[in-house]
């Protein structure tokens, strides 16, 4: 049954000006540039209900539509987020339903409605959606529960980690079905030997990541290692092959690809040697750090460089890095720190260091740039009532907006913010986050620096996509 929609709008929202003593200073008065170009032309979208029939209620011409698991009800929650309005919801069948991700590759880069695959994080089924009749055509058992995926866009084939064992399952989506399965079947969670306080602290594996087209790794944070694969068809069948492993100073969350920083590798005679970088999200008596990591054919990844994230007067076993972000300009990378810090790291030196840090909120993780235009970044405060507004150009805070309703007794205990994805206004005025506790989408006006609609929802949401 669809769930009662309330639209409020948000009169006044108080703005959070608490701040560090580290050189960074609000300015609460400074004007959001809103020159924005940001992301492609919104695409026709020709989107139907589960029974085919023609939505009449919207002009979906010139919509962005949200995809987000809730992981409660274990429903796909479809929301018009131009006009603030649940359009659909899909019950996955599935437990833990916590997040529906777009597989984007060459042949289908261009859909405006996409193939979709739902991560069910509480059971060993990854369901198919399709996005332009809103219906699951098709549910893909595994040996584990997903935890997340990436997806080779030149072959098709998508990776899977699991959130429970030290295993990956490579899928063909061409025809929705597993090809390999690596790792060891051992159950691992809730077991860990990182911080249990972050996002991802006692899932088994990091995120997947493609290295190139037959490359790929399995995070295994329990044991901090990754494990470097190969995949071949040879003669029709497919085969994998161990590579190598490498150790690591806590359990790394995620790699980034060289093609978000600009950095595709040195060469070195005959072989292509491609730069990725990993968080290492920390553990009792070790700082979390970020990770420089070189791939070489043949040979696998190795540790060129690790920076330990640390602050004076900080102990190890308070703070804990979950993710990473490249800001646009090629040398800068945020880290966010669960105490509430934003780590500023210079990656463009050799080697690396932290050239900054600026107060930001309990489980600072995400942050998303406004890829066009405006120099802004938003800093996820994942366990606050705030999200961080910078200036990436000059790496100074400009606001901490208000979010959140919750009371001040639940924060840094339970997830406040979404996890990705985030989306930009194509003038660069509002940016819009689910709220994962409270079951909500909020728009938040950059300019007044407050949240002026909020949609509720209800459920948790978690994760999930954005469709322009």
């Amino acid at each position: 049954m669809r769930k009662k929609i309330i639209l409020s709008m948000v009169v006044s929202v108080s703005l959070f000006t608490g701040c560090g003593s580290d050189g960074d200073t609000d300015k609460n008065n400074q004007e959001i540039k809103n020159n924005s170009n940001h992301q492609e032309s919104n695409k026709s979208r020709n989107n139907q209900n589960r029974h085919g029939q023609n939505r009449n209620s919207q002009n979906h011409n010139q919509t962005t539509t949200a995809y987000f698991g809730d992981k409660e009800n274990n429903l796909i929650q479809v929301v018009d987020i131009d006009n603030m309005k649940l359009i659909d919801s899909i019950a996955t069948g599935h437990e833990k339903s916590y997040a529906a991700e777009v597989i984007k590759t060459m042949a289908s880069h261009n859909s405006s409605t996409p193939k979709m695959y739902i991560d069910n994080r509480g059971s060993n089924a990854i369901d198919v959606l399709d996005s332009k009749t809103n219906s699951i055509t098709k549910t893909i058992e595994l040996k584990f529960y997903p935890r997340s995926m990436d997806v080779q866009k030149e072959t098709g084939l998508v990776a899977v980690s699991s959130t429970n064992k030290p295993m990956t399952s490579i899928i063909d989506s061409k025809t929705d079905t597993v090809i390999a399965t690596v790792g060891e079947d051992i159950v691992t969670y809730p077991t860990t030997s990182g911080h249990s306080y972050i996002s991802s602290g006692t899932l088994a594996c990091g995120h997947p990541h493609w290295i190139d087209r037959e490359h790929f790794v399995l995070i295994d944070r329990q044991n901090r290692k990754i494990v470097t694969y190969k995949i071949e068809n040879i003669a029709g069948e497919w085969v994998t092959r161990k590579i190598n492993e490498i150790t690591t100073p806590s359990p790394v969350h995620n790699l980034i690809p060289p093609e978000v920083h600009g950095r595709h590798g040195r060469h070195h005679g005959a072989n292509t040697s491609t730069i990725f970088y990993a968080t290492a999200e920390g553990a009792t008596g070790v700082y979390p750090s970020v990770l420089e990591l070189e791939f070489i054919q043949g040979e696998g990844l190795r540790v060129v460089e690790n920076l330990e994230i640390k602050k004076e007067g900080l102990s190890p076993d308070v703070m804990g890095v979950h993710h990473l972000n490249f800001l646009k300009d090629q040398k800068t990378i945020y880290v966010g720190s669960d105490e509430g810090n934003l780590f500023i790291v210079d990656y463009s030196v050799t080697p690396m260091r932290v050239i900054k840090t600026v107060k930001a909120g309990l489980g600072a993780g995400h942050t998303d740039e406004m890829k066009h235009g405006g120099d802004i970044a938003i800093v996820i405060n994942h366990k606050d009532s705030f999200i961080t507004v910078m200036n990436s150009l000059t790496n100074e805070k400009i606001a901490d907006i208000e979010v959140s309703n919750l009371p001040k007794d639940e924060l840094g205990e339970v997830q406040t913010q979404s996890h990705p994805k985030y989306h930009f206004s194509k003038d660069g005025r509002y940016f819009y986050l689910f709220l994962t506790e409270e079951g909500a989408l909020v728009k938040v006006d950059l300019e007044q620096k407050k949240v002026v609609e909020r949609l509720e929802i209800g459920g948790k949401l978690a994760m999930g996509a954005f469709i322009h």
